[in-house]
């Protein structure tokens, strides 16, 4: 049995690509709550574009669903050297578990990402926890 999700409140993960291979394929980690098809959320990603010093560049993410379509723009906060905004635009599942779409900074360039679920396996792990035969002793 899948639980049926109704937000994308949670953990992700995932990368963004950039165009003609520009740049490596960046992974990131964010946690989303969402209330009412809009959401707020907390991005990290590696430090890969050495703009300034630091390991890790964090950014904050401000978006709307809307059936499948799922809209957002992450703010960098200055982290890393970056304090600019990118616009992201996409698709989710039906099951609310991965999104694909495009990221793009306006009149500059664009690209691909994705992001999934991480909290799928300890959910997997309960209900496969909850489905397993009791055994009866007589």
């Amino acid at each position: 049995m899948t639980k049926r999700r109704s937000s994308l409140t949670g953990s992700w993960s995932g990368a963004y690509r950039y165009p003609r291979d520009a740049g490596p394929e960046t992974v990131f980690n964010v946690e989303i709550e969402e209330v009412g098809g809009a959401f707020t959320g907390a991005m990290q990603e590696p430090n890969v574009i050495r703009l300034a010093p630091g390991p890790v560049v964090t950014a904050d993410i401000e978006g709307t669903r809307s059936g499948a379509s799922v809209v957002f723009v992450k703010f960098y906060n200055g982290s890393g050297g970056m304090a600019h905004a990118i616009r992201y635009e996409g698709t989710v599942d039906e099951a609310l578990t991965r999104i694909e779409g495009t990221w793009s900074i306006p009149r500059d360039w664009s690209g691909t990402f994705f992001m999934v679920r991480d909290d799928l396996g300890a959910e997997a792990q309960a209900e496969a926890k909850i489905e397993e035969p009791i055994e009866v002793s007589r």
